[in-house]
């Protein structure tokens, strides 16, 4: 029987993507944005943009196999070049970026020490899963790069190039669910702080037009990806 960390983990894995929903849910519900300065909206898109670029530089350079966004864990070989070279889970440290800009935006602290307790307590019990299936899975290989390579804090002067060419149409199907969520956010966050403390939405059809344009983005990558899935499918076939 597995300890229940891994057991916890391997849940969490499955879901990672979804559960922040009901925290952020509540934070809209409970929580008043404190301030409807551009300041803290400007800082906050600065932070979140950051985030989602460690995302795109791992993603962009990580070797095939890796890196997925998938519900099971997998890992053809391992990444340890480029940010992978700095800290294991450059991909979690984009994201907590991302959740810290969004509600640095938004304006409220409070929620944003919640959001950051609750994203490493969840990640912790993550990492332990994929931990235990990277030892498995590459044995002494993965061992050494951990005895190199901090999980959470990174070594900057132990930076290697990465192994591989970036992989712009990797980026493009991969970050386009993290992209679209984060410019979406950003307008229920501007739209909510518009409602809050003018009582109404300054700029309703603006708004309307930029998520809907986003939306009309979205599903057009989401087609085209899955085109180049039954594309490749029919030649590997051949």
């Amino acid at each position: 029987m597995q300890p229940w960390p891994l057991y916890i983990g391997k849940f969490l894995f499955k879901f990672r993507s979804f559960t922040p929903l009901p925290l952020i849910l509540l934070t809209f519900i409970f929580f008043k944005p404190l301030s409807s300065s551009p300041f803290w909206i400007i800082l906050g898109l600065i932070v979140a943009f950051m985030g989602e670029g460690i995302r795109i530089h791992s993603v962009g350079y990580a070797d095939s196999g890796t890196s997925g966004r998938e519900n099971f864990l997998k890992a053809e070989s391992l990444n340890t070049s480029g940010l992978y070279s700095l800290v294991r889970n450059p991909l979690y440290w984009g994201n907590g970026l991302i959740f810290a800009g969004l509600l640095t935006a938004y304006a409220q602290p409070l929620a944003l020490i919640i959001f950051i307790i609750f994203l490493f307590v969840q990640y912790h019990f993550i990492v332990l899963a994929e931990e235990e299936f990277l030892q498995k899975r590459h044995g002494q290989a993965y061992a050494d790069y951990c005895a190199r390579v901090n999980r959470w804090l990174p070594r900057f002067r132990d930076y290697q190039q990465p192994n591989s060419d970036f992989n712009h149409k990797k980026v493009f199907y991969k970050e386009n669910d993290s992209c679209f969520n984060l410019l979406l956010a950003t307008l229920l966050i501007l739209a909510w702080k518009d409602h809050m403390f003018f009582g109404h939405v300054r700029h309703p059809i603006a708004m309307a037009v930029m998520a809907g344009c986003l939306l009309i983005f979205y599903v057009w990558v989401k087609i085209l990806k899955k085109r180049s899935g039954r594309q490749s499918a029919f030649k590997n076939s051949w």
